[in-house]
């Protein structure tokens, strides 16, 4: 649903406050050409054992929050721009953090009867499987989490977006449509979680991201009633120890291969991914080996709208750490827990819209394994349980 700045008066409410958290100006005071949207929603969790977003072993957390505001202005036909300030409180991982999501401005080169060719600069989303790109957007979802072995909450700052430019191609043919993005810019994201996961928890430095590209090619059916893309990343981080830190100024190399499918149906939807992860890490000196390995993670997903507003979604999601290391072999001889190195995730959600703003989401996850979790809400790793429950409860507010 569109709306304009002219809005009511429980939207100028949360727009003034969705305005304040993400340093936009007040909505009355925006020209009635920009278009405004934005959400608020927030998650709770409880679980049997192991942390999510917070304190959830237990006990009930109330560590997920997130409240976003968009706006998109444009001028001319072929030039648009775009903007999301975003505010996410997300456990441990991500502590009450106010940023610009993504801040572009859109030029179409050339436009002809069967497509289109444009260029975007600026902050940009990431190109990545089927939901990279609108993650931060709980509407889109298909559960309150997203398949943890591919979609990492750990390390999203990383694979939000990026500080560059993208080159896209849309092409419409009789056979269906092709739609082509290849970005290159820097990866945003240095956070506690993506060091320690990379490096362990003695690791005190920072990383910093080089520019790197990612690339996608996605065909569409019948206007969307089947999906097939393939997606591929390179990123690279330079580490930059501290001052008496044993470890050296080493790199690490992450290159994602990303094959999706999906199939929408007038009741039923139908989704596979599958990830191929390349991983090294080089140069860290002494204390951290250099290594290659592979991540190799799947899932399938189906859901199924039971009545006109309430969907229900089962899930099955696998994650590897180290696809030659399925059953932890090489963690254990660290002295580590073996369960960290894979993870098995049934998922059962329920998706209630009260109206078409309001959103009411309940999760269920029976989860073999850790190897997804945070370790910033888990810093004990001899502390995590290999099996354990999940239960979420989401509300969310759009307009």
């Amino acid at each position: 649903m569109k709306t304009y700045v002219s809005l009511n008066s429980g939207k100028q409410l949360l727009a003034g406050l969705l305005c304040c958290l993400c340093g936009i100006a007040q909505a009355d005071f925006l020209p009635e050409a920009i278009q405004l949207h934005g959400f608020l929603t927030q998650g709770f969790f409880h679980s049997s054992n192991n942390n999510v977003y917070g304190q959830s072993d237990d006990g009930i957390s109330p560590g997920l929050t997130e409240i976003g505001l968009n706006a998109a202005y444009q001028p001319f036909n072929r030039l648009r721009f775009a903007v999301q300030g975003l505010y996410r409180r997300g456990g441990a991982v991500d502590d009450s953090s106010v940023r610009v999501d993504y801040g572009l401005a859109d030029l179409t080169l050339l436009t002809y009867q069967s497509g289109q060719v444009g260029i975007r600069g600026g902050r940009v989303k990431i190109p990545f499987g089927l939901y990279n790109e609108t993650r931060d957007m709980p509407f889109t979802h298909p559960t309150i989490l997203l398949p943890q072995g591919i979609y990492f909450d750990r390390s999203r700052s990383l694979l939000r977006s990026a500080d560059g430019g993208s080159f896209y191609i849309d092409q419409r043919t009789g056979y269906g449509n092709f739609a082509f993005k290849f970005n290159v810019g820097i990866p945003l994201g240095n956070n506690q979680e993506i060091r320690s996961t990379i490096l362990g928890p003695n690791a005190h430095g920072e990383f910093d991201a080089l520019p790197g590209f990612a690339t996608q090619l996605n065909y569409e059916i019948n206007g969307g009633e089947y999906v097939f893309a393939v997606s591929y990343m390179d990123l690279e981080l330079d580490y930059r120890p501290w001052t008496g830190e044993p470890l050296a100024s080493g790199k690490a190399h992450i290159q994602p291969l990303l094959f999706s499918a999906q199939y929408n149906g007038e009741k039923f939807t139908l989704t596979g991914e599958y990830d191929y992860r390349w991983n090294e890490l080089r140069d860290f000196g002494p204390y951290v080996p250099n290594t290659k390995n592979v991540t190799e993670s799947w899932y399938i997903q189906g859901s199924y709208q039971l009545l006109a507003q309430l969907q229900a979604t089962v899930r099955y999601d696998v994650l590897y750490a180290d696809k030659d290391d399925k059953n932890g072999v090489k963690a254990a001889a660290r002295g580590l827990p073996s369960h960290i190195a894979y993870a098995d995730d049934w998922t059962f959600g329920l998706r209630y819209d009260i109206t078409t703003s309001w959103m009411l989401r309940a999760d269920y996850h029976r989860v073999h394994g850790t190897a997804w979790l945070s370790q910033a809400d888990n810093p004990d790793r001899q502390q995590t349980v290999q099996d354990w429950d999940l239960y979420g409860l989401q509300v969310s507010f759009k307009f």
